[in-house]
């Protein structure tokens, strides 16, 4: 009997040293969390919420962006330009809406893309620096827009005494455009953001040029806005580029790419529809590095290579990885570039005149009639012209004419989409 009462009494202490040491154990595991894991989180979780209200404070809300960015970034720009003390009735905006058609040899395999953006049109001031416009809106990027969980991505094109183009785009959506442009510049002349929205507007781009320097000394004489497209390894290529840039002009890389007619010879640094991704990117990467001020790029030739779908897309991203624009020379109907570079988000044009394909003086001034009459009709359009005797000769005497009769030229960075 005395044993079984010892037996029970064991088991009971063995009963109560288990409940004490779960009990001690648990209250320790308790006092470990709260003093050293809930109370630093606590704190982090209470830095985490209170920089995410700061950020959701601004304009660029992440659940309001998704459903309204054209919205929520109206409202950050012109927070933004506000800090740059721009008058309001220095604005404008535009909804722009863009149909782009697929190529006619594409078949059944694109559609049509619709693309539609806000486009801000800014007037401001000789004295105002493009730099300070520069370093308040990338500041600006830096603290709402690169840290959010949104898709955005942006381009920023300078081109001195003349514009500053900012491209805003969700994954490869272009959905804002801004534009700041000089008051009274005497490149330009108008005195009004709505005498400029208003007016017809000309993107001159020059093609060929690095073989001579007479031609482009001549067209820069006249003070107008004009782009230049560069061979990379003409003999002057190096030196016109770099005495446009000192000079506040657009350049762009003027690069050889394979025609229909294999026969011709496209230039040096072509690119050719036989070379593989890699090729094509490292041809490019060197083609850029001959021309350091370079902003953007078009074809030379091309009707092969931008007809292959695969080929130029590759190219364009070369383009993109590089935030360098491109225009489409538009040598062939069946040119995928123009389509690639919306497709993937890059800011890019497409010529809508040739001036010269015929050497002749009177089909040069029909085609100028041709462009001015596309520029009333649309407000914009983008000619092609090269630096030859008859070309150079009817543009010395008619660019004065178009501007005392209201036109515009402007470099093709505004007309990018």
């Amino acid at each position: 009997m005395a044993n079984n009462k010892g037996n029970k009494t064991g088991y009971k202490i063995k009963i109560f040293l288990a409940v004490s040491v779960f009990l001690f154990l648990f209250f320790l595991s308790i006092f470990i969390y709260y003093g050293f894991i809930f109370k630093p989180a606590k704190i982090l979780s209470k830095k985490y919420y209170s920089e995410r209200k700061q950020f959701n404070e601004t304009a660029l809300k992440i659940k309001e962006y998704k459903k309204y960015p054209i919205k929520t970034f109206k409202i950050f720009f012109k927070k933004t330009l506000k800090n740059l003390n721009i008058s309001k009735s220095n604005i404008i905006t535009q909804n722009i809406s863009l149909i782009v058609k697929p190529p006619i040899n594409s078949g059944k395999d694109l559609k049509v893309l619709h693309v539609n953006f806000l486009k801000f049109n800014i007037l401001i001031s000789k004295k105002t620096r493009f730099d300070v416009i520069e370093k308040n809106l990338e500041s600006e990027f830096e603290r709402f827009v690169i840290p959010s969980e949104a898709p955005i991505s942006y381009y920023l094109y300078d081109v001195k005494n003349n514009c500053l183009c900012i491209y805003v785009y969700d994954k490869t959506k272009l959905f804002l455009k801004v534009l700041f442009i000089v008051k009274g510049l005497d490149n330009s002349g108008f005195e009004s953001v709505k005498e400029y929205v208003n007016s017809p507007k000309i993107a001159l781009d020059i093609d060929d040029i690095g073989y001579d320097t007479l031609y482009v000394n001549k067209l820069t004489s006249l003070h107008t806005p004009i782009t230049f497209a560069i061979f990379p390894y003409a003999p002057y290529s190096k030196e016109i580029d770099l005495e446009l840039h000192k000079a506040g002009y657009e350049t762009i890389l003027h690069i050889p790419m394979e025609p229909v007619n294999t026969l011709l010879f496209p230039g040096d640094g072509a690119l050719y529809i036989h070379m593989n991704k890699k090729e094509i990117r490292r041809k490019i990467l060197t083609d850029i590095g001959m021309l350091p001020f370079i902003d953007g790029a078009n074809n030379h030739e091309g009707s092969m290579f931008t007809s292959d779908r695969k080929k130029i897309c590759d190219a364009i991203s070369v383009f993109k990885d590089k935030k360098m624009f491109f225009m489409d020379s538009f040598t062939d109907i069946d040119s995928y570039a123009y389509r690639c570079a919306i497709e993937k988000g890059l800011p890019s044009a497409r010529r809508d005149v040739f001036l010269d394909d015929k050497p002749s003086v009177g089909y040069i001034e029909n085609q100028i009639k041709i462009a001015a009459y596309l520029a009333n009709k649309f407000k914009r359009v983008v000619v092609i012209g090269h630096p030859r005797p008859d070309t150079v000769k009817v543009l010395m005497r008619e660019i004065p004419k178009l501007k005392k009769a209201g036109y515009m030229f402007v470099p093709l960075c505004e007309f990018l989409r």
